[in-house]
């Protein structure tokens, strides 16, 4: 097996076994004014190319973790079919789309979305959740005034 494409995005669609996979907005690092903050809507996309002796039953999980292992929301766990590769084709493919909605980040941290297949982990994707460093601090000094 192989990934061909693994994304955190805003949006994804993808239609049928090898199909189109759509992919709106990736992105890897937000910069939330307050926490805790909620991503309102966020998508997990990837493809995956397997050979024909990969088809068949393939149990996955997806999980979402602090850079400590510690889980922010359950694992997902599903069990996904290959479809046979056709007459003609040395491979195949089949496209995931994890749609989240409502994913509650605590603190500023770096977040970790790992896609394990059999037990095997398979793609792991950075997501930045930080204070966004282009604000400035006021400093203490200065009379609270912030320097250009």
């Amino acid at each position: 097996m192989n990934i061909e494409i693994a994304s955190i995005c805003d949006a994804a669609t993808a239609n049928g076994a090898g199909g189109r996979l759509n992919i709106l907005g990736a992105f890897d690092r937000i910069f939330p004014q307050t926490f805790p903050f909620v991503i309102p809507q966020c998508s997990a996309a990837f493809r995956i190319r397997y050979q024909r002796a990969e088809a068949g039953a393939h149990k996955l999980t997806l999980a979402i973790e602090d850079v400590c292992g510690h889980a922010i929301v359950p694992p997902m766990q599903s069990e996904i079919p290959f479809e046979p590769v056709a007459n003609g084709f040395d491979t195949a493919a089949v496209n995931l789309v994890l749609n989240m909605q409502r994913l509650q980040i605590a603190r500023a941290d770096k977040y970790i979305i790992r896609l394990t297949v059999d037990e095997e982990e398979l793609a792991t994707l950075p997501l930045y959740v930080l204070e966004d460093p282009r604000i400035k601090q006021a400093p203490s000094a200065n009379n609270g005034e912030i320097p250009n």
